[in-house]
């Protein structure tokens, strides 16, 4: 029996609406590269010993910090419920916490997967819990390809995707992140945005991606007075795909991480699924 593509794919919940559309996309990914489905959800109540009041302080309650405490739990325990509904009758396995900062977590648990699948939810939608996670964060800290799901999307073929190139390390990561799902694919773009962007660089990894049996065609685009992602993702809906490949850039500032120009906008503005790689 072959190898699976992956071993395992691990998918985030947060309480959110979205969160069910997100399980759909990352099992249907599990299945089609042979790959062990994870879900993972994490919360902490952190309890200040002092609040304010007046000219003085007064304790919280104990009763306060049970209510928060079981808040937590129960968020925790909703996740898992709506992961193991939404991936039906799939040996799936769970791990979650209602003791540890999300993204912490998540950046843990994240050894045990070979890609990490989040939601990038609707403005608002995750006002009333505590499971979420900064996108950021957890793009440039696990360690792992990050599969980041916008609003409305629960399906992904990934049959036609487009690769953003750029001669640059986190592009070449992000294309052996990803060769897996560019295997499978029917037809691969690989999209050069720019002058600065040779003919000969896209030609070379078009030899390279064709060497592992992808089909591949090269897109070289002027970028003219728009943005990069803009024109990516017009590319992407020129030709169609449903996802797109895309080094992570950034840098950490303060303990926040700071995106670049491309990597921001394509995060804030897709509408198809990115996965970024740093």
């Amino acid at each position: 029996m072959p190898a699976p593509a992956l071993s395992a794919i691990m998918v985030h919940l947060d309480g959110a609406p979205s969160a069910v559309q997100r399980v759909s996309v990352a099992a249907r990914l599990a299945d089609v590269l042979g790959a062990r489905l994870i879900g993972a959800a994490a919360g902490q109540f952190v309890v200040p010993v002092y609040a304010p009041f007046g000219e003085g302080f007064v304790a919280i309650q104990p009763d306060v910090i049970d209510a928060a405490h079981e808040q937590v739990r129960s968020q925790v325990a909703a996740a898992e419920a709506a992961f193991r509904a939404a991936a039906g009758e799939r040996d799936v396995e769970w791990r979650g916490s209602d003791a540890h900062e999300p993204d912490s977590f998540l950046a843990t648990q994240a050894r045990a997967a070979d890609l990490i699948v989040v939601g990038r939810g609707a403005k608002d939608e995750q006002a009333d819990t505590v499971l979420g996670v900064a996108l950021s964060d957890v793009v440039m800290t696990v360690g792992r390809p990050v599969l980041v799901v916008p609003p409305g999307v629960n399906y992904l073929s990934a049959k036609r995707i487009v690769v953003a190139w750029k001669d640059t390390r986190e592009a070449r990561r992000a294309i052996a992140d990803a060769l897996p799902l560019l295997k499978a694919a029917d037809e691969v773009f690989i999209a050069g945005i720019g002058e600065e962007i040779h003919a000969a660089a896209l030609d070379d990894v078009a030899a390279y991606l064709t060497r592992y049996g992808v089909t591949v065609k090269a897109i070289a685009e002027p970028l003219g007075d728009g943005r990069p992602a803009t024109a990516l993702l017009g590319i992407a809906s020129r030709v169609n795909a449903d996802l797109l490949v895309a080094g992570a850039f950034g840098h950490s500032r303060m303990r926040e991480w700071v995106f670049g120009g491309v990597t921001r906008d394509l995060l804030d503005q897709a509408t198809i699924a990115v996965l970024f790689s740093h």
